[in-house]
């Protein structure tokens, strides 16, 4: 994985001229791809219902973003919307 970023990272463009920066940016790619992998094991050992509360958690931060725009703006087919997804999820966890 680290050797797929690192490629796509530097595709079209010239690599790093020596070889501590080519150490350095392998480096960066090898940290991405190792965080990537430990975040999907993390997430492939919640729970339905621990998933349920991630999400429910990720609307409720959109329905404040929401709530925060501007006066003029309408947020009400929006905020329904966040609101009907919520209610569905706690029904379901």
């Amino acid at each position: 994985m680290a050797w797929a970023i690192y490629r796509k990272q530097w595709a079209g463009a010239s690599r790093p001229a020596n070889e501590a920066a080519r150490r350095k940016s392998f480096g960066q790619c090898l940290k991405s791809a190792w965080m990537t992998v430990k975040y999907r094991a993390a997430q492939a050992l919640k729970t339905v219902q621990q998933r349920a509360a991630d999400r429910i958690q990720e609307l409720t931060t959109e329905l404040m973003r929401v709530d925060a725009r501007p006066w003029r703006v309408g947020i009400g087919t929006d905020r329904a919307e966040i609101l009907t997804q919520i209610a569905s999820m706690e029904r379901s966890a």
